[in-house]
């Protein structure tokens, strides 16, 4: 399970992680954030399974970050923390969709039972760590796949080891990173071919990311069995039957 804390207050934060490392069930992963704004960041990468938050923080409190962080879909459960036993604050936690509300000092034998419940709820960690890092790595290249693209360039901008986006790719897909990044390319290479007469077939090469034009024609006869001006000799035939 990996929970992210959110505390303004150094000392208190600190003191969460030790309480919570005690009591948390075995393999949960806690990472920690001193406001709303970098609670924010570190869920961007992270992706928390479930967030415990402050309320009273400058710039953003929390609530504010709860409601931004499900709008950007960066985490769905939180826990509210915070020193204030009022009415208000219960309401606005529920109407925010808090999965509950602990009282400053937390009971650890409360806030165990709590994480316990929690961590049966989520699915395996492993088939969700690797539905979640494979939807946004193929969302990327999707959008991404004529820049220079490597396992290394990947793990960099995902924050994951290459090794990972390797078997990540072969059990997602059934595909090696560089087949499934070829086969982006090369469908599209094959619209563009019958949408872009009038640009040359090394042009299209580099539209989809291949800058030898030599190595496009290899990758697309690989792919399809024939070459890209063949593909489009016979695409226009068809067209004009």
């Amino acid at each position: 399970m990996r929970l992210l804390i959110v505390d303004d207050e150094p000392l208190i934060l600190q003191g969460l992680i030790k309480v919570i490392r005690k009591v948390a069930p075995g393999g949960t992963e806690i990472r920690e954030a001193l406001n709303a704004l970098e609670g924010l960041e570190v869920m961007k990468n992270y992706m928390p399974d479930i967030t415990i938050t402050d309320v009273n923080m400058p710039e953003k409190n929390g609530f504010e970050m709860i409601e931004e962080a499900r709008e950007q879909e960066l985490c769905s459960r939180f826990i509210i923390l915070t020193g204030y036993d009022e009415f208000e604050y219960v309401r606005t936690a529920l109407r925010v969709g808090v999965i509950d509300y602990i009282l400053k000092p937390i009971d650890q034998e409360e806030i165990a039972i709590l994480l316990e419940r929690i961590n049966k709820e989520l699915p395996p960690a492993s088939d969700t760590d690797y539905t979640r890092h494979a939807s946004r790595i193929l969302a990327y290249m999707q959008v991404h796949f004529r820049k220079d693209l490597s396992l290394d360039h990947i793990s960099q901008i995902m924050n994951l080891h290459p090794n990972y986006i390797s078997s990540l790719f072969k059990k997602e897909t059934g595909q090696t990173f560089v087949n499934y990044l070829n086969g982006i390319r090369i469908d599209e290479a094959k619209k563009l071919l019958v949408s872009e007469r009038d640009l040359s077939v090394s042009s299209i090469g580099e539209m989809v990311g291949y800058d030898n034009k030599h190595y496009f024609a290899k990758v697309f006869k690989r792919y399809t069995g024939t070459t890209p001006g063949e593909y489009r000799k016979s695409a226009s035939g068809e067209a004009d039957c």
